[in-house]
């Protein structure tokens, strides 16, 4: 097939490599001169002083480990090794560099992608099918009522335009959003300007990058990712506070912590919670508008000036504009487009707070995608795609949280290349019990790796159920094959109607419902 790829960041790169190991013809559009997306410093994609929150553990690729010593990387390490990724496998040789695509419209039976080239021009070309990876955190979210007009005397700039601290020293400074780009700001800011002000609409849990000498993503493993969802949340609090017990008596101080929630509503960042239990930051009350002469209203009705306000608000959903007839409310599972499966994107769905790896989950996605492309596995019918559409894609500001680790569980199973539990057992059940390490996604002998807190979990009881969930002939047929023991089989079948649990790992998304329902494939 001819492909065409658009963007050379994280998504688009391992979409090229996965394309090109397919015996597939690619051409990969990349609007700047340099891959990277937003971890490409010139291209002004990401704050200045972002670093991963997943670790060097769990951020690579699955088949090419980080060249770097750094525990959680930064942007220009983060970069270098997307571009080591492209030297290793040869991707350089299918990336336009400098061409913006303006236009991806259908021609027959074929699609025409026209780019507009950085040195004046277009270029133009038929392919069979187009994967969309031009990533998702390029549009800043503004308040509703607008921005103060020039000459109020605020300065007023998005998380993406920062460039540091140093051009706040000694100022008044207030920046609204309580996710991890408003908390990693605030914390930078503190040492540097005259006061902090932190506006936050609810509390968060802000979980450090290191718990107790352990990174933060080593703590469960994918099924222990699962388990821990049914620890009650006050016990889960009693964990992390013997594991990081001076951080969790700031953070109590504080008054910031939540009194409700779950294991996967987290935000990592080990810096606000220290930083305003030591007063360098002052949070207070949700932002609500600007006034005309460039005041700051806050939900209770305070009244501020402030000499800049940095807004982290989140980001606009990505313009597909340039896409003739394409709707997100018409991307099937957030992904393929249900009217043509041969136009697909691949970037994470906007709708969702995402925690978790990158590299790993973007890989999962473009294999995916690539096998359905490739005749490897199907999708639903167009009726069943609309459906699932009507269902899942009619609300996509009802945000919720999305673990990319159990995500890439989840693709990994649709495209085939994970083990099928319906036949391989053992091997399914050693990788999701073991940490999250993408190496473990690839093919051959997986050797089991426990992660560090799993033994405090029922991981036998979640093994039973997941048996549970597959259909009786299959567990006969698992036990003929050595793939479970009789014990597994009894256990399966004591498991009560409606506590079976779907392979692909269902977990909770948002703050007032239990897992995913499997009608929802985690929508």
């Amino acid at each position: 097939m001819r492909l065409a790829v658009i963007g050379a960041g994280a998504a688009g790169l391992t979409c090229v490599k996965q394309a090109l190991a397919d015996g597939h013809e690619v051409v990969c559009f990349e609007k700047y001169p340099d891959l990277g997306g937003i971890w490409n410093p010139a291209s002004g994609g990401a704050y200045a002083g972002v670093r991963m929150q997943s670790s060097r553990m769990s951020m690579p690729f699955s088949d090419h480990p980080p060249g770097f010593a750094a525990d959680f990387p930064e942007l220009t390490e983060v970069q270098a090794y997307l571009r080591s990724y492209a030297e290793r496998f040869g991707l350089l040789r299918a990336v336009r560099f400098g061409h913006e695509v303006v236009r991806v419209a259908k021609e027959g039976d074929d699609w025409r992608v026209t780019a507009r080239r950085a040195a004046g021009g277009e270029d133009s070309v038929l392919v069979d099918a187009v994967l969309v990876a031009n990533g998702e955190l390029w549009q800043p979210r503004l308040p509703a009522g607008g921005l103060p007009a020039p000459g109020t005397g605020v300065r007023v700039l998005t998380s993406p335009e920062y460039r540091g601290a140093a051009d706040f020293a000694g100022q008044r400074v207030l920046v609204v959003g309580g996710g991890v780009s408003g908390a990693d700001i605030a914390a930078d800011l503190a040492p540097h300007a005259a006061r902090v002000d932190w506006s936050v609409r609810r509390r968060q849990l802000f979980l450090p990058r290191d718990i107790g000498g352990v990174y933060n993503d080593a703590l469960f493993s994918y099924a222990g990712r699962v388990a821990v969802e049914e620890v009650p949340y006050a016990e889960y609090l009693d964990w992390l506070t013997e594991w990081i017990p001076e951080y969790m008596g700031m953070y109590r101080a504080t008054g910031l912590l939540p009194q409700q929630g779950f294991h996967g509503a987290v935000h990592v960042n080990e810096k606000i919670i220290p930083v305003v239990h030591a007063g360098g930051v002052h949070p207070v009350v949700a932002f609500d508008r600007f006034t005309d002469d460039g005041r700051t209203v806050l939900a209770d009705g305070t009244i501020g000036r402030y000499d800049a306000v940095v807004l982290c608000l989140g980001y606009e959903a990505p313009d597909y504009g340039f896409i003739d007839g394409l709707r997100r409310e018409d991307l099937y599972e957030h992904h393929f487009w249900r009217h043509d499966p041969t136009l697909a994107v691949v970037n994470t769905p906007v709708d969702t707070e995402a925690f978790g790896t990158a590299c790993p989950y973007f890989e999962a996605i473009g294999g995916w995608v690539l096998s359905v492309l490739g005749g490897k596995t199907t999708l639903p019918g167009p009726d069943e795609r609309a459906k699932w559409c009507a269902r899942h894609m009619s609300a996509l500001r009802d945000m919720r949280y999305l673990d990319c680790w159990l995500e890439t569980i989840r693709m990994g199973l649709l495209s085939g290349a994970l083990p099928d539990p319906a036949v391989h057992f053992r091997a399914y059940w050693t990788l999701v019990s073991s940490q999250v390490d993408p190496a473990q996604l690839r093919p051959g002998q997986v050797p089991p790796v426990p992660a560090v807190y799993d033994g405090r979990l029922d991981l036998a009881g979640l093994r039973h159920r997941v048996l549970a969930a597959l259909p009786e002939d299959v567990r006969q047929r698992l036990l003929t094959r050595g793939e479970i023991d009789e014990a597994d089989l009894a256990a399966a079948a004591r498991v009560p109607a409606g506590r079976e649990l779907a392979p692909w790992l269902p977990y909770r998304q948002r703050d007032t419902g239990a897992a995913a329902s499997s009608e929802g494939r985690a929508a």
